[in-house]
């Protein structure tokens, strides 16, 4: 890219002198465009000039190692710096033309398959740390104590963008505890769903990882932040809607027990590809193109008053 601020370019640009000139005119032309790539190219310049040394996927592969690394510091952190690092690596290799799309939107969602992984785990291992979680040790924490994340939209597609939220539906598998202690595991695990989104939501020193969004659950304005199998399938069977069919095109399992997710998965089969469309389904998908073609338009976070996403033609009205 050319710089839009060429001095601003250039000042970001100084400390690289040494690298190639095909390098030196990335970074001037990233640093001199976006405010929040600059930034990050003076507050990562010792690892960036290593990075830049070696091809994307290593560094890539690299970071995950390192967020991963429980010898390295605490899990926040190490969550935060990977995205930061992985957000400039990825948008380096984007504007260098050295990745393609499927490639960029790739990384980002693998990214975020990492971090919502890491931070279940690490946080189900010190539920049962704490003896909050009945009829669980140390054996249950790869498999989260039966807990399991469904990645849902452009998470669940592999298509994440550099500004995603990431849409998440959380459930647990009661059959593999004792029917006993459920009340008190459902709430050890709703209270680390929370603890969750927190983890990944929350903005601090070293900035954030991703904006978690859990209203694609089962009727979100009543029920918890995580529940159980059974009552999410007796959900979909009497109550689903056909938005939410469609939003389980996508979905996919990500983090936790992840043969209780393909289960489940499987068992939303019939209700996610219906045999036939009844006249209730085609008026819900007439409803639904009703509202984009009446949608107003924000002049003022629209170009030319088109909004990509949600008017007439837009992403909505595509899928």
């Amino acid at each position: 890219p050319r710089p839009h601020d060429p001095e601003r370019g250039a000042d970001i640009t100084a400390p690289f002198d040494d690298l190639p000139e095909a390098a030196r005119d990335l970074l001037r032309g990233t640093g001199g465009c976006s405010g929040f790539l600059g930034g990050l190219i003076e507050r990562e310049a010792d690892w960036l000039r290593a990075a830049m040394a070696a091809p994307p996927e290593e560094t890539f592969a690299a970071l995950l190692g390192a967020m991963a690394d429980p010898a390295g510091p605490p899990l926040g952190a190490r969550l935060r710096i990977a995205k930061r690092r992985a957000a400039l690596l990825i948008a380096l290799a984007d504007l260098g033309g050295v990745w393609d799309l499927g490639t960029v939107t790739g990384a980002l969602t693998t990214l975020a398959d990492g971090a919502v992984r890491l931070g279940l785990t690490g946080l189900v291992a010190e539920e049962i740390a704490r003896r909050k979680l009945p009829g669980c040790d140390e054996t249950a924490i790869p498999a989260a104590a039966g807990m399991f994340v469904l990645a849902m939209g452009k998470m669940g597609a592999g298509e994440l963008n550099y500004s995603s939220d990431i849409d998440l539906i959380v459930l647990f598998d009661e059959t593999r505890h004792d029917p006993d202690d459920y009340a008190d595991l459902r709430r050890g695990f709703i209270r680390i769903t929370q603890r969750l989104v927190k983890l990944l939501s929350e903005v601090t020193a070293d900035g954030y990882v991703f904006r978690a969004d859990l209203r694609l659950r089962p009727d979100p304005s009543v029920t918890p932040v995580c529940i159980a199998t059974e009552p999410a399938e007796n959900y979909y069977e009497s109550l689903g809607r056909t938005w939410e069919r469609a939003a389980f095109i996508k979905a996919r399992p990500c983090a936790g027990d992840l043969i209780a997710a393909r289960a489940f998965l499987a068992e939303l089969q019939p209700f996610i590809w219906r045999k036939n469309l009844d006249f209730a389904a085609i008026a819900d998908i007439h409803s639904i193109k009703r509202q984009i073609h009446t949608y107003k338009v924000d002049e003022r976070m629209s170009a030319a008053g088109v909004d990509v996403k949600l008017s007439r033609g837009g992403i909505r009205e595509i899928e």
